[in-house]
């Protein structure tokens, strides 16, 4: 009797069942239909006036860049140049953030994300050059509490960690929404991690950024310090660079700018809600600073590349480490332009893309920092040519 009074109701649940999932697939659909409307009322772009026949050296840049960032539709931009002692060109365009529209300058701070690693290798170089470190101490012996069964980790050298052939493996993910700024996060971070290796240590190359984020752990077992304060006090303030600083949260205000990236669905920009921040990071990927106090460092790094004596600690810095990778010194990444050896590093994070670049035997440098994370090729077009520009001009 039961089944026989069931048994009607099943098409009855059917169709309510199909009702409730039309619903709410139409439901969906008029959601997306939404946005992406929201999104299309929503459009920024970029329109920058520039001298279509430029001359000068100011209206050549000006002029390439703001021809590159309404090409690609970049919010904000900053710029540094430096010839010999001289900082010959600094400037910002666009705007910090889509939504509160204020003015880029030379003194505007970007997130840098991996060009921090050339400061994390600074701090390395330091304490070598203080005769506390030594490139090849073991990685064991300055982080006993570290943990791993991987018996290869007793072979990790600081070389091996400054070169991305420790076999350390990169970061999945940043978490940045974590945003911790507790003194004890970076040492919390590593000494929670069962470190196992992707390889023996200086047998291949494969670029690590937590073995960098290691590295700053590196800095303050050896030196006692937050590894931000031991790089504000030793590498920041004395190449002038004031208001530069790993820490987010001591940034000015009035100096930040905002992450932006491209709507994958209306192909919009938009601002982003999390900033690229959270401490047990900062050795690989935080320093915030601006083109002008970059610049300043640069001419700062290179009289101290052409006055250092031996054993030439920083000299070493810019040649090549590893016969696995010819492009990678300790700390900088290696290439040529125009027949020129060129030192530097390119930086990416979520909202933000970076790129610094020497040219040591012409004490050439320019570097340039911006807002977006897309079509990331903007970094190079624009640093290259003006490097060239400057090449020429030399000769």
């Amino acid at each position: 009797m039961l089944a026989v009074m069931l048994t009607p109701t099943l098409p009855l649940i059917k169709k309510q069942y199909f009702n409730l999932m039309n619903r709410k697939f139409i439901a969906i659909c008029l959601l997306l239909t939404c946005l992406f409307t929201a999104c299309s009322r929503n459009t920024f772009k970029q329109s920058l006036n520039y001298n279509h026949f430029p001359t000068t050296l100011t209206e050549r840049v000006d002029s390439l860049i703001a021809s590159t960032m309404n090409h690609y539709n970049i919010p904000g931009l900053s710029i540094g140049i430096i010839k010999d002692d001289s900082v010959i060109f600094s400037k910002g365009y666009g705007v910090t953030g889509i939504i509160n529209q204020k003015k880029v300058t030379e003194y505007s701070i970007f997130h840098t994300a991996s060009v921090s690693k050339i400061f994390t290798a600074l701090a390395i170089m330091h304490l070598i050059e203080n005769r506390q470190l030594a490139l090849d101490e073991k990685l064991v012996t300055i982080i006993p509490k570290l943990k791993y069964t991987d018996k290869r980790v007793n072979d990790i050298t600081i070389k091996t960690m400054l070169n991305h052939t420790s076999g350390i493996p990169d970061i999945n993910s940043y978490n940045w929404s974590n945003n911790n700024q507790d003194d004890s996060s970076l040492k919390n971070y590593i000494l929670n991690k069962n470190i196992k290796l992707e390889f023996a240590p200086a047998t291949k190359y494969a670029y690590s950024n937590l073995a960098y984020d290691i590295l700053g752990l590196v800095v303050e077992q050896v030196s006692g310090l937050t590894f931000e304060e031991y790089v504000k006090s030793n590498i920041l303030t004395p190449n002038e660079m004031i208001q530069s600083d790993f820490r987010y949260f001591k940034i000015a205000d009035s100096l930040k700018t905002y992450p932006h990236s491209k709507s994958w669905l209306s192909k919009n920009v938009y601002q982003r809600n999390i900033y690229p921040y959270t401490r047990e990071h900062s050795p690989s990927s935080t320093l915030n600073s601006s083109t002008i106090e970059l610049s300043k460092w640069m001419i700062s790094f290179i009289k101290k590349l052409d006055t250092e004596k031996e054993p030439y600690y920083f000299q070493s810095m810019i040649k090549q480490s590893t016969n696995l990778n010819k492009y990678i010194g300790l700390g900088f990444q290696l290439n040529t332009i125009e027949g020129q050896k060129t030192i530097g590093h390119f930086g990416g994070d979520k909202g933000f893309r970076s790129y610094l670049l020497i040219i040591p035997d012409k004490k050439i440098g320019a570097v340039v920092l911006a807002n977006c994370d897309y079509n990331e090729d903007f970094r190079q077009e624009i640093i290259n040519q003006i490097l060239k520009i400057m090449l020429a001009r030399v000769h």
